[in-house]
């Protein structure tokens, strides 16, 4: 069995995923996903995370309700929890995040950032 870092990554989209797989090459890391909150919930009863990755707008169960849910588990409790989201930038968002137990909120550009990003401008291309 491989030993090391068990990292938990959530997200509902796959290419959110992969992104996150592509920063987090260390070999020591061993990489679970799950592509909803319920999904996530069924990982951390069968593990311990050292860490987990949670993206914030998931349909079914969101973000926040996803991390409450976690902190109510003894085992769980205490896993630091990193919210990711293009979108819920707000003050009252980030209290929202941090009242349910994250230790840190991240901001990844959204989908349509990156595609005007890619896409040329009339006066360069």
């Amino acid at each position: 069995m491989r030993r090391g870092v068990d990292i938990l990554l959530v997200d509902d989209h796959e290419e959110n995923l992969l992104a996150l797989e592509a920063i987090l090459t260390d070999s020591s890391y061993n990489l679970v996903r799950a592509r909803s909150g319920r999904d996530a919930l069924r990982e951390v009863l069968g593990r311990d995370f050292a860490l987990i990755l949670l993206d914030v707008a998931m349909p079914d169960l969101d973000g926040y309700e996803t991390a409450a849910l976690i902190r109510r588990r003894e085992r769980s409790r205490d896993t630091p929890i990193i919210f990711l989201t293009a979108n819920y930038r707000t003050d009252t968002h980030v209290f929202r995040g941090y009242s349910v137990g994250a230790v840190k909120s991240g901001w990844r550009c959204s989908n349509a950032s990156r595609s005007r990003a890619r896409r040329p401008s009339p006066s360069t291309g």
